[in-house]
């Protein structure tokens, strides 16, 4: 004879408890929204890509955590550091852009990227981002000059 059945009367109760576990709020850290674009000289960039933001100090309170945001042809983005657009951690960030004609690969292949080495890492692209915890939302463009 089974332990449980089918019959239990406290099965419902279980499963109800875990539902509002599951789906009742969030233990992550609280977010800022940030969207923006990407551009290029000014213009749409060449191909889809991506924003990467390097946390250098956390705002008091909070982790210290990454964030990325994907580009479409159009380079709009939305950042995220734990859900697709949930946003970054309050902080101060270094930025840097990825965006490739030829990604590299595991056959040894470098690549080929549109983006100037300048703007591939965020200790030189010069792009910053600070995001305080009173912050409801932040836009911003960033601007990978070519020429």
């Amino acid at each position: 004879m089974p332990l449980l059945s089918c019959t239990w009367p406290g099965k419902p109760l279980v499963a109800a408890l875990l539902l509002a576990a599951v789906g009742c709020g969030s233990d992550l850290p609280q977010t800022v929204k940030v969207t923006g674009r990407v551009t290029f000289d000014g213009q749409p960039p060449p191909a889809a890509g991506s924003v990467l933001f390097l946390p250098t100090e956390a705002a008091e309170g909070f982790p210290l955590r990454p964030g990325s945001g994907a580009f479409a042809a159009d380079g709009q983005f939305q950042a995220q550091t734990f859900e697709p657009g949930d946003g970054l951690m309050p902080g101060k960030y270094l930025i840097s852009i990825e965006c490739w004609d030829t990604p590299p690969n595991m056959q040894g292949n470098p690549g080929k990227s549109y983006v100037p080495k300048k703007f591939q890492s965020p200790q030189t692209s010069g792009l910053k981002l600070d995001i305080t915890p009173n912050m409801r939302r932040q836009q911003v463009t960033f601007d990978v000059v070519t020429k």
